[in-house]
């Protein structure tokens, strides 16, 4: 199921400590699972890799396990023709400061 879950958020800039649940790239392709092998094969099989603690915990969600990677979150994909893609999960803060402007604007609504 490809999924993008609102309310997700990053709390840092290299992803490595993102345990959220989007499991879908920036263009909307699924994420593979990370303890899947197919079809795109790939080193990141350690446990100690993910903040979930284990790769199967990772499921198929955006992570960044890559130490050399440090531009985010990301997935290696279910499409056969494209190996991996970034995931869009905006910055903690970034999120914070979306649901503090609705907020307002439901409270200016509410009392208008």
């Amino acid at each position: 199921m490809n999924v993008r879950h609102v309310g997700d958020c990053n709390p840092t800039k290299d992803g490595r400590q993102y345990t959220g649940h989007t499991s879908v790239t920036e263009s909307g392709k699924q994420c593979q699972a990370w303890a899947s092998q197919s079809p795109h094969s790939h080193g990141y099989t350690q446990d100690s890799m993910y903040p979930d603690g284990s790769v199967t915990d990772a499921s198929n969600y955006c992570r960044n396990p890559a130490s050399d990677y440090d531009e985010g979150l990301w997935c290696y994909t279910t499409d056969p023709g494209t190996r991996w893609e970034k995931c869009n999960v905006p910055p903690c803060g970034q999120l914070l400061r979306f649901v503090k402007r609705i907020f307002v604007e439901i409270a200016f609504i509410s009392f208008s």
